[in-house]
C-alpha cells in the first residue's frame, strides 16, 4: 500500500494519474477508482470498485447486478475479480478521505490482510491518514507514505515552475515566496497566473502575499477570481455547488451569455480538472471552490435551486444516480423520490449498477420529509430494500403506505404491489394465498409484466411458491422461465437463485441427478463471478448437502456443512437453505450414531431461526426434535414434548396441519402419532390413522415422503406379522421409487429395521432385484457406522463402566452424569446395536472390537 497524504492542493492526484498513466504505458495493469461522499456506503464504495477494476481488464468478467447483493456477497466478487488479474496490479483510490468511513476503512483492511491478493498494490489519494491498523504491513515493508515533504515544491522546482532562469521574479523573491507558500503547489499555481496577467513587478501583489497568514489559498482565489471577467465570475459562482460541470449542463442552469463563457474556461490557466478523456468534464480544484461557494452565499446564490435544476437534468439525460445525488445535495429528498419514481421506483434496486439499494437507504434516512404516497412505486423499492437488510417492521410499513395510496384502475401499480408483496413474504415468512399467486400469474400476461426486470421477478416467486407448495412441476416450468428472464436482462446474480429452486423441486421429485446438476452449476458459477466462501457459495454448497447425505455420502456432507450451514446461519438468506441444512445436518448426525450432538445441532437451529423469525422453522425443528425423541425411545418425554409444541395427539387427526403438500420437509402430527403408536404396539390405532392421513391428501407426496410412508407400512404389516403384506409393499417400494438415491431414508430408520427387511427379502419371495437393490442401499456397514461402532465419546466411556459391571448411579458419578442422562447414554447404545439387555451390549461391543 502507498498513501499520498497531504492537503489539498499538493498534486496528490496529478501525481497519481501520471503514475497510472506511466503504467499502462508500459503494459502494466492498472485500475483507477474516484471516490466522492456517497462511496461511504459500503456497497457503494465495493461497486466502486469492483466496475473500475471491470473497466481495466482487458476480458472483463460478467457485470454484476448488484441491487441484491449483500455487503459480504460485494466483498466477495471483488476478492474474485482481484485474485484473476495479473501480477502487480494496481489499485489507485483517489479522494479516498471523502469515502474514509469505520465500513470502507475495515474493507480496505480486510482487502490488505487477505492471502489470496497478495499481488495487487493499493494507493490510497487521500488528505486523512488511513484509521487501521497498518503496524504489520510496516513491519513486513508493505507500506510507504507520500507526503509534505515530498509533494511540496523546493526552491530549486518552484524557480523552474516560475520559468527558470527567464523568470519575472528574481531568485531570492522566488525563495522567499516559496518559502512562505510552504511548497504548496496550488498556492504557487495561482501565484503565477496573477503575476502573468499583472506583471512582474507588482509589489501590491508580492506584499499582500507576504502579509497573508492562514487564509493564503482565500485570498490567492479572492485575487484570481477578481481577474476573470464577469461572464465567467458569474459561471463559477452560479456553478460552485456542483462537483463538476458540462458544458451542456451548464447551457441549462445559466443564461445565454454567462453559458458561453464555458468556452473560455480551460484558457485561464486556473486550477482545473479534466474528468474524461474528452474533456467534456470539468472541475475546480477543492480551493478555489471553497472560496466560490462563500462568495456565492454572500451574494444570495440560490445553490439548492441550481443543485435541484442539476438534478432534473442528470434525470433527463437517464443518469439516475447523479441526479438523485445533486437532489440530495439540495436537500430535497422529495425530489430525489419524485426521481426515482418517473425511472421505475422499486425496480431501480435491481438495475442501478451502483448499488440501487443504497440509494433507497439514503432516501429512507430522508422518509419523515417525504410524502411517500405521492411515490407508491418508490415506497415499494423502500419496502423490498429493507426486506433484504432483515428490517420486517419497516418492509411492512413501506407496503402498507404503498398500498393506501394504490389506485385500483392503475394496472401497474396494482401488479407491482402483487409482486413486491410476494418477496416481502418470503422474507417475513408469511405464506402466500393461492389467490395472490393466481394473479402473479395474471400478471405475467399483462403489459406490466412484460417488463423485463418485473417479469424476472414475477417468474421467480411463482417457481419457489409452488416449490414450497410441493407443486413441484410448476416450480420447474417457472423457474427455467425466470432462469432465461435474468440473463436476457443481464442480472446473472439473480439467475443464480434460480438453481436453488430448480434443485430443490428436482430433488423431491426424485430427480437426484438433476438436482446435484443445478448445485453444481451453482457453486461453479458463485466460485467463477463471486467467489468461493461467499454467502451464495455457502447456499449452494448446504442444499447440495441435502443430496449428498440423503444418498449416504455422510463424511462428504459432514465435512461441507462444517463451514457451509455455520455460514448461512450468520449471514442473508431464507427458509429454504436453513431447513435443508438442519435436516442434511440431522441424517450425518443420527447415521453416524451421534443422537446427544443432533439434539444439539436442533438448539442451535432452533436459536437461528428463531432470531430470523422463521416460525416455520421453529415448528420444524420441534417436529424433528419429537422424531428423535421417539427413535431413542423415550416415549414419554416425546409424548410430552409433541403436546406441548403443538404436535399433540388431536392435531394428529385434523387434516390442515397434516397437509403435506404443505411441508415441503420436515414432519407432522400424524407421522410422528403413527411412529409412537407403533412403538407402543398400538398397531390398529397407528394403522388407522396412517390410513387417515394418506387418503387426506389433495396432492401426491413428493417422493421422499412417498418412501417414508411407504416404509412405515411396512414396518407396520411387519410388526403384525403379515409377512407376505410386508413382502409386497417392499417389492412396491423398491421397484417403484429411487431407494438407492434416497437411501438415508432407509438407513435412518435404524440399524434393527434394515436387518429386519433384509431378512423378509431373503425369505419372503420378492424378486432377486428387490433383494439385491436392498443389500445396495444398505451398503457395507464401515460405510455409514464409524470404527467406533457408532457409539459417541461418551457412550464409548459408559460402555466401558457398563462392561465392568457398575449400575447406573456409579457410572454417573463416575463420569459426572445424572442418572437420566445415563439412561440416555444406555438408550442409544442398546438402540445401536439392536440389543435390550446391559448383557448384550457388552457381548455386542465385545464383538465389534470395543472391548477387550
Amino acid at each position: 500500500m502507498t498513501v499520498l497524504l497531504a492537503p489539498a492542493g499538493y498534486g496528490k492526484t496529478s501525481l497519481a494519474a501520471q503514475w497510472y498513466h506511466a503504467l499502462l504505458a508500459q503494459g502494466v495493469n492498472a485500475a483507477w477508482v474516484s471516490l466522492g461522499p456517497d462511496d461511504g456506503d459500503q456497497s457503494r464504495f465495493l461497486l466502486a470498485l469492483i466496475e473500475a477494476l471491470d473497466h481495466a481488464l482487458d476480458h472483463p468478467a460478467k457485470p454484476v447486478d448488484a441491487g441484491s447483493m449483500s455487503v459480504a456477497t460485494l466483498l466477495s466478487v471483488l476478492v474474485t475479480r482481484l485474485q484473476r488479474v495479473p501480477p502487480e496490479t494496481t489499485l489507485f483510490l483517489d479522494d479516498y478521505h471523502a469515502s474514509q468511513t469505520d465500513g470502507t476503512e475495515a474493507l480496505i483492511a480486510r482487502l490488505l490482510s487477505h492471502d489470496d491478493i497478495g499481488h495487487i498494490r493499493f494507493v490510497l489519494v487521500s488528505r486523512s491518514a488511513p484509521r487501521f491498523p497498518t503496524s504489520a504491513l510496516r513491519l513486513a515493508g508493505d507500506v510507504r507514505q507520500i507526503g509534505l515533504a515530498e509533494l511540496g515544491f523546493s526552491d530549486d522546482e518552484a524557480q523552474a515552475f516560475f520559468g527558470g532562469s527567464d523568470a519575472a521574479l528574481s531568485v531570492p523573491q522566488l525563495k522567499s515566496l516559496n518559502q512562505r507558500a510552504e511548497g504548496w503547489p496550488v498556492a504557487l499555481q495561482m501565484m503565477r497566473m496573477l503575476l502573468e496577467e499583472t506583471g512582474a513587478d507588482s509589489p501590491a501583489i508580492l506584499s499582500a502575499f507576504k502579509d497573508r497568514s492562514g487564509d493564503m489559498g482565500l485570498y490567492l482565489s479572492e485575487q484570481v477570481f477578481s481577474g476573470l471577467s464577469t461572464p465567467l465570475q458569474r459561471l463559477l459562482l452560479e456553478t460552485s455547488s456542483l462537483p463538476a460541470i458540462h458544458r451542456d449542463l451548464v447551457s441549462t442552469l445559466c443564461d445565454e451569455t454567462t453559458a458561453g463563457a464555458f468556452a473560455s474556461l480551460r484558457d485561464q490557466a486556473l486550477p482545473i480538472a479534466v474528468l474524461d478523456d474528452e474533456g467534456r468534464w470539468l472541475r475546480l480544484h477543492p480551493v478555489l471552490t471553497a472560496f466560490l461557494k462563500e462568495e456565492a452565499a454572500r451574494l444570495g446564490i440560490d445553490s439548492a435551486a441550481i443543485l435541484a435544476r442539476a438534478a432534473r437534468w442528470f434525470a433527463g439525460e437517464g443518469d439516475l444516480e447523479a441526479a438523485v445525488e445533486h437532489a440530495f445535495a439540495a436537500r430535497a429528498p422529495a425530489l430525489a423520490a419524485e426521481i426515482i419514481e418517473a425511472a421505475g421506483g422499486w425496480r431501480r434496486v435491481y438495475t442501478t449498477s451502483r448499488g440501487g439499494a443504497a440509494l433507497f437507504r439514503k432516501l429512507s434516512d430522508e422518509a419523515a420529509q417525504i410524502d411517500l404516497a405521492a411515490y407508491p412505486l418508490t415506497t415499494l423499492g423502500l419496502a423490498v430494500v429493507s426486506a433484504k437488510a432483515a428490517q420486517l417492521d419497516a418492509a411492512d410499513y413501506y407496503l402498507e403506505i404503498a398500498s393506501r395510496s394504490a389506485d385500483a384502475a392503475d394496472e401497474a401499480l396494482s401488479s407491482a404491489l402483487r409482486v413486491v408483496r410476494v418477496l416481502v413474504s418470503l422474507y417475513t415468512d408469511r405464506w402466500v394465498s393461492s389467490a395472490d399467486l393466481g394473479e402473479l400469474e395474471r400478471d405475467l400476461g399483462r403489459a406490466s409484466g412484460r417488463e423485463l426486470v418485473h417479469r424476472a421477478l414475477s417468474l421467480n416467486m411463482l417457481s419457489y411458491n409452488f416449490l414450497i407448495r410441493t407443486d413441484l412441476d410448476r416450480a420447474l416450468h417457472y423457474g427455467n422461465l425466470a432462469m432465461q428472464a435474468f440473463r436476457d436482462g443481464g442480472a446473472d446474480f439473480g439467475a443464480l437463485h434460480l438453481y436453488t429452486h430448480i434443485g430443490q423441486a428436482s430433488f423431491f421429485r426424485g430427480d437426484m441427478t438433476s438436482a446435484e446438476e443445478a448445485y453444481d452449476r451453482l457453486i461453479a458459477e458463485v466460485a467463477a463471478h463471486i467467489g468461493r466462501g461467499s454467502d451464495f457459495d455457502a447456499v449452494g454448497h448446504v442444499l447440495k448437502c441435502e443430496v449428498l447425505s440423503m444418498r449416504g455420502d455422510i463424511a462428504e456432507a459432514g465435512q461441507a456443512l462444517a463451514w457451509a450451514l455455520p455460514h448461512v446461519e450468520r449471514h442473508d438468506t431464507w427458509l429454504d437453505p436453513l431447513a435443508a441444512g438442519l435436516l442434511a445436518q440431522q441424517r450425518v448426525l443420527i447415521l453416524s450414531g451421534d443422537r446427544i450432538g443432533a439434539h444439539a445441532a436442533m438448539d442451535r437451529a432452533r436459536a437461528t431461526a428463531g432470531r430470523r423469525g422463521f416460525d416455520r422453522l421453529v415448528r420444524m425443528i420441534d417436529g424433528e426434535r419429537v422424531a428423535l425423541l421417539i427413535a431413542s425411545g423415550d416415549l414419554a418425554e416425546a409424548a410430552r414434548y409433541a403436546e406441548a409444541t403443538g404436535f399433540g395427539e388431536k392435531a394428529a387427526r385434523a387434516d390442515q396441519v397434516n397437509d403435506l403438500s404443505l411441508r415441503l420437509r420436515g414432519t407432522v402430527p400424524a407421522l410422528l402419532w403413527v411412529r409412537m403408536h407403533l412403538a407402543e404396539g398400538r398397531l390398529e390405532v397407528a394403522r388407522d390413522l396412517l390410513s387417515r392421513l394418506e387418503t387426506s391428501q389433495a396432492r401426491k407426496p413428493h417422493v421422499v415422503r412417498q418412501i417414508e410412508l411407504r416404509l412405515l407400512g411396512i414396518r407396520l404389516a411387519m410388526a403384525a406379522g403379515d409377512t407376505a403384506m410386508a413382502a409386497s409393499r417392499l417389492s412396491d417400494l423398491v421397484l417403484g421409487l429411487p431407494v438407492t438415491d434416497y437411501r438415508a431414508v432407509l438407513l435412518s430408520e435404524g440399524p434393527a429395521f434394515m436387518d429386519g427387511i433384509l431378512a423378509l427379502a431373503h425369505a419372503a419371495p420378492v424378486p432377486q432385484v428387490v433383494l439385491q437393490r436392498l443389500l445396495q442401499t444398505a451398503g457395507s456397514p464401515s460405510a455409514i457406522v464409524p470404527k467406533t461402532g457408532g457409539l459417541t465419546e461418551r457412550e464409548q466411556a459408559v460402555m466401558q463402566l457398563l462392561s465392568e459391571g457398575l449400575g447406573n448411579k456409579d457410572i454417573g458419578r463416575r463420569l459426572s452424569l445424572s442418572d437420566n442422562t445415563v439412561k440416555f447414554h444406555l438408550r442409544n447404545i442398546y438402540a445401536k446395536f439392536g440389543v435390550t439387555t446391559r448383557t448384550a451390549a457388552a457381548a455386542a461391543a465385545r464383538t465389534a472390537g470395543l472391548l477387550p
